[in-house]
């Protein structure tokens, strides 16, 4: 698959790659795939905590992998959660990252204020991605609700554990042959 002429690696619906019922049928609630994407293509909405980012390229580096993939909506390519694993990615001279791509526009997601709980307008989010007029780090807490329940975003983001020296590669097919996110 290509977008702006560059080719993404895109796996397949998420939910394929998950044992867990009740996170298989989030999953596919939220239209999701996982994918390998340029970091050149996706839009922060929030600025990063430069101390945050340091203490996780160095734990990253020091575990020789990525363990979750960044949350990423399907439409706008924004980042919804992972700005500081993009970040540290960056650091550590990473050209790919692997993404759990969804709905944004999904009632299934909300957005709330991390300091004050409150509701958040998902134009915000997407203004702020879309301009690039980036918002103050941890501004925002995105939640999903699903049959009643509700939980952090974070909660649908499962293992990949891959070894972030793979996604140093070019825009190359052959870069991640053996991929296959890791079961839970």
């Amino acid at each position: 698959m290509h977008v702006m002429g560059i080719s993404m690696m895109l796996f397949g619906p998420a939910e394929e790659y998950v044992d867990d019922d009740s996170l298989r049928d989030a999953l596919r609630e939220l239209s999701s795939r996982i994918a390998i994407l340029p970091i050149s293509l996706l839009r922060p909405h929030e600025n990063v905590d430069p101390d945050l980012v340091k203490e996780l390229a160095e734990d990253i580096k020091r575990c020789g992998l990525l363990r979750k993939p960044i949350v990423v909506d399907s439409k706008t390519l924004i980042i919804i959660d992972g700005h500081h694993r993009v970040e540290a990615l960056k650091r550590l001279g990473c050209r790919r990252i692997p993404c759990l791509l969804v709905n944004y526009r999904s009632p299934k997601i909300a957005v709330l204020s991390w300091s004050r709980g409150e509701p958040l307008s998902k134009d915000l989010v997407l203004n702020a991605g879309l301009r690039g007029e980036l918002l103050p780090p941890k501004t925002t807490r995105h939640i999903i609700i699903l049959h009643g329940r509700t939980c952090h975003i974070s909660e649908i983001q499962f293992n990949v554990n891959i070894p972030y020296k793979e996604l140093m590669h070019e825009d190359s097919h052959e870069s991640y042959p053996n991929f296959r996110p890791a079961r839970e």
